[in-house]
């Protein structure tokens, strides 16, 4: 039996679709606080903004090889866009460390945010074996008395070697750095 050559195409590209691996989605996940802080009713709203480098900021995770390359995993995905994932859980981090702190949720349109949290993701570096970190700059602003933080620091959490899921849990370790230091540095609320 002779194929036509169309049909011999379509069997090779049904063929290929057959065995291409499964895609794989992994989340961010806020992590407790390593102090243990009082939970209090929230009382300050605050606003939180977090930017990305674009290198990071898509779909597909992406892991460094070298100082100078990356590689990115086509089928080991973020379930949402990362700087939603990261602005959320570096949300949720806050508010456990700062119980009088409603961050980033439901801020009314007829009152300001008390205080505005800024933080500019420099750099995401993450190789596997090794660790991942996150270079930052923020700005805290307290907007009833005009005063402001800034400041900047990497931090870093080890990355095993088994499994893409480790990749998660290491980027969500270094956000709660993150989330310790910029709970220290806000201004209290009594």
């Amino acid at each position: 039996m002779k194929l036509l050559p169309t049909a011999a195409v379509f069997l090779g590209l049904l063929g290929a679709c057959a065995s291409s691996p499964p895609d794989h989605f992994y989340v961010l996940t806020a992590q407790p606080p390593t102090g243990g802080a009082t939970q209090t009713t929230p009382a300050v709203q605050a606003t939180l903004k977090v930017s990305l480098p674009s290198l990071v900021d898509r779909a597909e995770m992406v892991l460094n090889t070298s100082a100078d390359a990356v590689t990115v995993l086509e089928h080991e995905r973020w379930a949402a866009p990362l700087i939603d994932l990261m602005t959320q859980t570096l949300a949720q981090d806050i508010e456990r460390r700062r119980g009088d702190l409603l961050v980033g949720h439901n801020v009314s349109r007829s009152s300001a945010p008390a205080i505005k949290i800024t933080v500019d993701m420099v750099q995401v570096w993450m190789r596997r074996g090794a660790r991942a970190s996150i270079e930052t700059h923020w700005r805290i602003l307290d907007t009833r008395n005009g005063k402001e933080v800034a400041g900047g620091d990497i931090f870093t959490a080890p990355l095993g070697q088994e499994g893409y899921a480790t990749v998660a849990q290491a980027l969500s370790q270094c956000i709660a750095k993150l989330a310790d230091r910029l709970a220290e540095q806000m201004p209290r609320t009594e």
